[in-house]
């Protein structure tokens, strides 16, 4: 027993860093990327904009599908379309071609952004869950560290495609482990029948209850900053600051960092304090890292330390503001876990990708762009806190 659920946490982290890994690894080459195809920075980071977009849509496909036919075939599926997206993508001779093949990853990632959860609900409960979930959160940290440092010396060496066939490669590899060793999980009968009135009625339920509402725009707005960090950094520090992409790689150690001290944070204030509280205290933290930003801009100090220090605290503000957004979103529906799991994924990436096409449209030139979004998305977020019901 033991052995299994050893096996199975071993999957649910590789299938969890994954799309993460994919997302990261090419983010050294987007100024390369836009140099090959003779495009604007804008239209560079559409790459990224479609790809959210495909992941966040598929969710609302993939919860329910898995609930009537099975995880394993469902995920199988998903990362069929997932290595196809990514082989086209390094094969990809023309902008608008890079582009599709971009969102067609994008919606095969989305069956790993939701049946990872999905599968760990079917497995583990409670304190295992938790326990169990530990671990793929602590992949994705290690994966934001490594991620970006890979992909920095693979596009210095090999250039952009590159990038690409790793990220296929990496597809490849877990796709034969999932289809080797994970066994189905949802194993429940009768299974759900398959209407769509019926799962349309049920979103409309969570949608439109005010502590998940207002929970996941939490969520979304302060996970949609580091969509921006993500975003803008290759290009200010690349074209601006003069980093080459393995310098750019590297940087990301400090970001991941930041990312661990605020779940230690959070783990140490979650037994006494209240959620409500603990995203007052994020909201407060990464307001202060984008209006660190704007006054070290408005005062003339221009340089990679004012942009990496006050990101760094903005990504702790916003490690403390997801989980317990999450948790609020997810308290009404634990009788609904899978659907509700699907809707905040697809809420979130879809938010994710508005704000990112928003931002291509800005000068990407100083760093006032990336302070003037962290500071609005975190005045946006306090402002929604504020109609979380007391607990």
């Amino acid at each position: 027993m033991l052995r299994d659920n050893l096996r199975i946490i071993l999957i649910l982290c590789l299938i969890s860093s994954l799309g993460r890994f994919v997302l990261d690894s090419y983010l050294p080459s987007l100024p390369a990327i836009g140099d090959y195809f003779n495009i604007s920075d804008a239209s560079t980071q559409l790459t990224l904009t479609v790809y959210l977009l495909g992941f966040s849509l598929s969710q609302l496909i993939y919860g329910p599908l898995s609930d009537r036919y099975g995880r394993r075939a469902i995920i199988l599926i998903g990362m069929l379309v997932f290595l196809f997206g990514n082989f086209v993508c390094a094969m990809a001779g023309s902008p608008s071609i890079l582009l599709t093949s971009r969102l067609i990853a994008g919606i095969g990632a989305g069956a790993c952004g939701v049946l990872n959860r999905a599968i760990a609900s079917d497995c583990f409960k409670g304190a295992e869950f938790s326990k169990a979930w530990s671990y793929t959160t602590t992949t994705l940290v290690l994966t934001l560290i490594v991620a970006p440092v890979i992909g920095g010396y693979i596009q210095d060496l090999f250039g952009w495609r590159a990038n690409f066939s790793v990220s296929t490669l990496f597809v490849i590899a877990v796709f034969i482990i999932v289809l080797r060793f994970l066994p189905e999980t949802h194993i429940h009968l009768p299974k759900p029948a398959l209407k769509v009135r019926g799962i349309l009625y049920t979103y409309y339920q969570i949608l439109f209850s005010r502590s998940f509402f207002v929970c996941t725009l939490c969520y979304t707005l302060a996970f949609a900053g580091l969509i921006v960090y993500f975003q803008v950094s290759p290009l200010l520090y690349i074209n601006v600051f003069g980093l080459t992409a393995t310098q750019y790689g590297w940087s990301s150690i400090i970001i991941a960092v930041s990312y661990l001290i605020g779940g230690l944070i959070v783990n140490q204030l979650a037994h006494h304090i209240g959620i409500r509280k603990l995203i007052f205290i994020g909201t407060t933290v990464l307001i202060s890292g984008g209006v660190l930003m704007l006054l070290a801009y408005w005062c003339n100090y221009v340089n990679l330390f004012a942009v990496l220090l006050p990101s760094a605290i903005y990504v702790i503000g916003a490690r403390i503001v997801i989980p317990n957004a999450i948790a609020g979103s997810m308290e009404e529906f634990r009788h609904l876990s899978g659907s509700s799991s699907a809707l905040i994924g697809c809420i979130q990436m879809l938010g994710s990708s508005m704000i990112s096409l928003l931002i291509a449209n800005f000068d990407y030139n100083t760093p006032f762009t990336l302070a003037l979004f962290f500071t609005g998305l975190g005045l946006l977020t306090l402002t929604i806190a504020y109609f979380i019901k007391p607990t």
